[in-house]
């Protein structure tokens, strides 16, 4: 899915996609996973992770709630903006061009958000266009809801430390740090995090984490 993604925004002319999904109700995962970010600049991208900056930014909450696609600059906030806010439009401003974000909406209140930049120059896309980028952006979104709620087999329950490393994934945690906090080496978390991928039907650390907890395998830190 995640191959098809990046072709669509390759075709259409973006250059940075990102694709972040929030937590059904209930769960115990954190506001928003980063399930694809690229193009954006790596430095910024890394910044917005670490810092938690999804629960900063006052304008995904807007574009949620009115469902449908707008382009950044054209977004008003809900509210009037706290210090913090203000920062973070200035510092996106700084990092990032032109660009349009997208709501997806899912089961059990698992909704998710696609940002496409487009570089300094804004496409001449209508509202049509806008809608059918919409479309193809919930299509995919439903694809991954699906992908995480098909159960397990009874034999392929994760190891308590595969849930643990998956818990630490799903805060946002690089190898080299869960490796340090569980005071094991790195290749050790890789070796796990491949033996959780198996188990777990799929490639890549951060749809294992979201599907353990969607499946009831991620571990309480």
């Amino acid at each position: 899915m995640n191959i098809a993604c990046l072709r669509l925004a390759a075709r259409i002319g973006a250059t940075g996609v990102a694709y972040h999904h929030f937590p059904a109700v209930g769960s115990l995962e954190p506001v928003g996973i980063n399930v694809i970010c690229v193009g954006f600049p790596r430095e910024w991208s890394d910044h917005f992770e670490q810092n938690q900056l999804m629960k900063v930014e006052p304008t995904i909450q807007v574009v949620l709630a009115e469902g449908r696609a707008q382009w950044w600059d054209e977004t008003e906030p809900a509210k009037r903006l706290s210090k913090a806010e203000r920062e973070y439009l200035e510092q996106v401003n700084a990092h990032v061009g032109v660009g349009v974000h997208l709501p997806t909406y899912g089961p059990f209140g698992r909704d998710g958000y696609v940002a496409i930049e487009f570089g300094h120059e804004k496409p001449a896309f209508d509202e049509d266009d806008l809608a059918n980028l919409q479309l193809c952006c919930q299509a995919a979104h439903q694809q991954y809801c699906q992908l995480l709620r098909t159960p397990l087999s009874p034999k392929k329950r994760l190891s308590p430390r595969e849930r643990e490393i998956l818990a630490w994934v799903a805060e946002g945690k690089s190898n080299g740090v869960i490796a340090e906090i569980l005071e094991i080496t790195e290749s050790s978390v890789i070796t796990y995090l491949e033996r959780a991928f198996k188990k777990l039907e799929v490639d890549n650390r951060v749809t294992a984490a979201l599907r353990a907890s969607a499946t009831g395998e991620l571990a309480q830190l």
